[in-house]
């Protein structure tokens, strides 16, 4: 490739070994006025041919006269044109250096100038990559497709790959398979073991593979009467439904199984051992109940025990208290009982009530409370007659605890009295106790009755002193 002088002195760069004061006096005496080498401000750079420098000099010469003409001075033109410089490709890598002579010359051969593509395909292409462009990248170089082995020119090439029916490719089913392209489309129909089939008897879509895992549970899988009977069109999911109701031949348990019969055959023959056998099935019907009422009544007792208060004191809630008064006083002598508890886990049974229209002293005017001794489990093993002193409060439900004034009685038992004896299996209906506890008036004047409930704790202290 031949440059002229303007290619070639576009741009200069000198190197900064080359002092830019060399033969400066002397290039003063010689130098053309016409042509001016001039030098970087900056002292690290290297001195270089300004480029309108180089074109003024092209220009006016009008590219064609002779190196005569532009340096007329021999010693200008030498100094000039010893001069060492770069290549111009340096930035691109070219790591070339010599005098300015030389360097028409080296861009002749420079792997770094470009050059038309040798293929013709119209692309300047440095040297250093033409080995490439024509391997790689030419439109017009002449390639084999690896697949198919037809030849194609480089463009057509591009085109090609891609759509090539011979390329293997991985199947969009994810089975792990690559497949030639234009075999891809018969593969996913019918041989991928990772393609959706619809199952033939629920008609619901599944992955090939786990279709026989599938067939295993499918509620529509037709399936034959284990008991071996006629019945035809059987279904997985309705053989439950024909086995417990439908079939004729399976075996059934008489429905007075539980009660202990022990008789099993085939459906059609339940009726008629139903009908033969009535009396027998009431005689183990009866057996049974009678078993049952012994085990509710000992659950009942366990259930009795469990609950009882065994502290020594019973914080006892009487609600609807306004309903219980109305009526107590329209009925006569209505008592109210509370639940039983014992002064310890074996000891003394007792039993606290309360009439809300008073007893004695106090009918109609007054609550009375009474404590009465139950027959108990331990009453052979405790110390008789009953000593304990025994205490009623009646709490005030103010919501300042500070400001309650709770009411309270307590008593120690004579023992000479005989509701403080060892009781009987029937024990006394009243028992002892304050039959003037609170009056009515007293119950409004407080709060006593909260939500229409009062409450009312009895404590057994069994140190004999009163209790305050």
């Amino acid at each position: 490739m031949v440059r002229s002088l303007a290619q070639w002195t576009k741009t200069l760069s000198f190197p900064s070994r080359i002092s830019p004061n060399k033969n400066s006096k002397e290039n003063v005496n010689t130098v053309s006025p016409t042509v001016t080498p001039t030098i970087s401000s900056n002292s690290l750079s290297p001195p270089c041919l300004k480029n309108n420098e180089i074109n003024n000099i092209m220009n006016e010469s009008h590219l064609t006269s002779e190196l005569s003409q532009i340096y007329p001075d021999p010693d200008s033109e030498k100094s000039i044109m010893s001069s060492v410089v770069y290549c111009i490709h340096h930035k691109e890598g070219c790591k070339w250096s010599d005098e300015l002579r030389k360097l028409k010359a080296h861009l002749n051969t420079c792997k770094h100038d470009a050059k038309p593509c040798t293929s013709n395909c119209g692309a300047q292409i440095p040297r250093v990559l033409m080995e490439d462009h024509l391997k790689y990248t030419c439109p017009l170089r002449r390639a084999r497709c690896e697949f198919c082995t037809k030849d194609f020119t480089g463009e057509s090439l591009e085109n090609h790959i891609g759509n090539c029916g011979y390329e293997p490719i991985y199947c969009e089913n994810k089975c792990g398979l690559k497949i030639q392209r234009r075999l891809l489309g018969q593969h996913k129909g019918g041989d991928c073991f990772k393609r959706l089939v619809a199952c033939r008897y629920c008609k619901k879509d599944f992955v090939a593979d786990t279709m026989a895992a599938h067939h295993t549970k499918c509620g529509r899988v037709p399936v034959a009467c284990p008991n071996r009977c006629e019945t035809t069109g059987l279904v997985r999911e309705d053989m439950e439904l024909h086995m417990k109701d439908q079939c004729t031949t399976s075996l059934l348990c008489c429905a007075f199984k539980d009660a202990g019969c022990r008789f099993k055959g085939p459906r059609y023959s339940i009726e008629k051992h139903l009908e033969e056998n009535s009396p027998h099935h009431l005689t183990l019907m009866c057996s049974l109940v009678t078993k049952q009422q012994h085990q509710i009544a000992s659950l009942k007792s366990a259930l009795s025990r469990l609950s009882l208060n065994y502290s020594g004191t019973l914080i006892w809630k009487v609600s609807d208290f306004s309903a219980k008064m109305a009526e107590a006083k329209t009925k006569e002598g209505m008592e109210l009982v509370s639940p039983p508890f014992y002064t310890s886990q074996y000891g003394y049974k007792l039993q606290a009530s309360l009439f809300p229209n008073g007893n004695g002293a106090g009918e109609d005017s007054h609550i009375s409370v009474y404590i009465k001794i139950l027959p108990g489990e331990y009453d052979a093993l405790l110390r008789w007659p009953f000593a304990h002193s025994v205490s009623f409060t009646l709490f005030d439900q103010s919501t300042s605890p500070e400001k309650a004034c709770n009411i309270m009685e307590s008593f120690i038992p004579d023992p000479t009295w005989k509701n403080f004896q060892r009781p009987s299996k029937e024990p006394d209906s009243l028992g002892f106790g304050f039959p003037r506890f609170v009056s009515h008036e007293m119950l409004k004047k407080r709060h006593f009755m909260k939500d229409d409930t009062m409450f009312v704790r009895v404590k057994v202290d069994p140190s004999k002193i009163v209790a305050v």
